[in-house]
């Protein structure tokens, strides 16, 4: 790739080969932290929480108000996160100038690399497992199909911090940097993401926090000037 800068296939290239590592690392890294590190920051974000909240607990909370057609939407949207992912990162590989597309993929990179590094220090596995009593029944068809997905690919890890809202808050802060109208609408896609996490007890609201600061920091560093350059 360095010796054809300016091939087409470059770009197509490039653009697989970092989803797809991103993606292989997502589904093997997280996995790993828990069979190396010997302890959990469960407690730990769990009295963050505690703290943010005037001693209550999201998580207990949201246990009491989610079942029946409520746990099958938010289910829903838990999953749409993924479909929503890859057709984001597609339409913003193919569908950008040259310097634009270089851009989002170099934020996109530091968005995922930033969310490892808590994965391998912050090893977690969210209240759905580390809170007694606040895991969900198995509900409707669309909740047994997430629940079988987070299991087919590791269980439950890497709950600090949400990918879940730090790539769709990446993905709304890069297009309202550039659109403002395509950023709006993904503002509620955002919030909506957001509080599924909370309602399936697959995260903690700091981790949520943390996803925001992230996405903030990599679109900030996608609009540096270094960001993304091909080489000349």
């Amino acid at each position: 790739m360095a010796w054809r800068p300016r091939a087409a296939w470059v770009a197509w290239v490039r653009a697989i080969a970092t989803v797809a590592v991103l993606m292989v690392l997502y589904s093997s890294l997280g996995a790993a932290v828990f069979a190396i590190v010997p302890w959990r920051a469960d407690r730990v974000l769990e009295r963050v929480d505690r703290a943010l909240f005037a001693g209550h607990s999201p998580a207990v909370w949201a246990a009491h108000h989610i079942g029946g057609a409520g746990l099958e939407f938010w289910s829903f949207i838990y999953g749409f996160f993924v479909p929503f992912l890859y057709v984001s990162i597609f339409l913003g590989c193919v569908g950008r100038p040259e310097a634009e597309r270089d851009e989002f993929l170099a934020g996109f990179a530091v968005t995922y690399s930033l969310a490892y590094l808590g994965y391998l220090l912050l090893p977690t596995t969210g209240p759905i497992e580390s809170i007694a009593g606040v895991a969900p029944p198995a509900g409707g068809p669309i909740h047994r199909m997430v629940l079988e997905t987070v299991a087919s690919t590791g269980g439950n890890h890497g709950a600090f911090p949400s990918l879940h809202v730090g790539a769709s808050a990446y993905l709304c802060l890069f297009d309202w940097r550039h659109s403002l109208l395509r950023g709006m609408t993904y503002a509620p896609v955002v919030a909506l993401i957001g509080f599924s996490t909370l309602f399936l007890q697959y995260h903690y609201v700091v981790d949520l926090l943390a996803g925001l600061a992230i996405a903030v920091l990599a679109n900030r560093f996608a609009a540096s000037p270094a960001a993304g350059r091909a080489p000349a």
